[in-house]
């Protein structure tokens, strides 16, 4: 039996026989690019180029698990199978939403891992004002029921009006409310894909992060069904959501997606602390031009 050297990196590797370098290519001890000799060679050759030549068959490949290469897949393709709300058509209406619903708020990660990044603004919009505008109306019941019950509670401006206006103005707010969703939606999402491109976390286009801030600020929106604390679990289960979905759909870390989400707050409070004091300072300057202050007093 021929004995085989086997180099690499200029250095030899040792003498093998034909078997023990059959195992090592199955092993993967040796690779391709090895160079190989055996007697009666002018000059040393790559081991891959060598071995089928002399008989020394070479692994076949390794068969991927399908299943996660067709999750890799998804993910980088966007082509993913949720939410249900797309799929409406197919599963029912209100199955739908019921399916959507549960899996934004128990399945966030999950959910939006497996999100579609594409298939236009259409199908999130109308999920986002569908839901919100619900959940509006009901928080406008509760508020009419409370001014019934408590029409002697009301504001003194107020207590003049007839009795239906306030009622007929909440009324009326539920009518344009779709319109003012549909804008918000737009500006919500504008504004948190700008702080994602400041902070480097746009990793995806601006479709992704409305179809993120639509879904998970829609399917929060419920709580407001909820009397006394439902505004405020939707604000913080919403926001949690959000993150998660930006996680998910922009494959960043956590702390860039929270301060995504909290930069235009923090922006917006740091502005109003600048001209509070820029406000603060020219008061004082003033106060100087006219003589300052008025001293206090002394007490006798």
């Amino acid at each position: 039996m021929a004995i085989i050297h086997i180099a690499r990196n200029q250095q030899t590797l040792g003498s093998f026989s034909e078997e023990e370098v059959r195992e090592g290519i199955c092993s993967g001890r040796f690779a391709a690019q090895d160079l190989a000799w055996k007697e009666g060679m002018e000059i040393w050759k790559p081991l891959g180029e060598m071995a089928p030549q002399w008989g020394l068959e070479t692994p076949p490949p390794i068969i991927e698990d399908r299943d996660a290469l067709r999750a890799v897949d998804l993910k980088i393709s966007g082509d993913g199978t949720e939410p249900a709300w797309e799929q409406r058509e197919k599963l029912g209406f209100f199955p739908a939403i019921s399916q959507t619903l549960s899996a934004v708020l128990m399945r966030p990660t999950e959910t939006f891992e497996r999100m579609k990044h594409e298939g236009g603004l259409v199908n999130p919009l109308l999920y986002f004002v569908l839901l919100s505008c619900t959940s509006y109306a009901a928080s406008v019941f509760y508020q009419m029921v409370s001014l019934s019950m408590q029409s002697g509670s009301l504001p003194s401006q107020l207590q003049h009006l007839p009795k239906n206006t306030l009622s007929f103005v909440l009324l009326g707010t539920i009518l344009i409310s779709p319109a003012l969703y549909v804008i918000s939606a737009f500006i919500s999402s504008g504004i948190t894909h700008l702080s994602l491109k400041l902070i480097g976390g746009a990793n995806r286009p601006f479709e992704t992060t409305f179809r993120v801030v639509c879904y998970a600020q829609a399917s929060a929106a419920v709580f407001n069904f909820l009397p006394l604390c439902g505004g405020l679990m939707a604000i913080l289960w919403g926001s949690y959501t959000i993150i998660i979905g930006l996680m998910q759909g922009h494959g960043i870390s956590g702390w860039r997606a929270t301060v995504a989400l909290l930069l235009p707050g923090l922006f917006c409070c740091g502005v109003i602390l600048i001209l509070a004091g820029a406000g603060g300072f020219g008061l004082a300057e003033l106060s100087k031009e006219f003589g300052g202050l008025p001293h206090l007093p002394k007490t006798p």
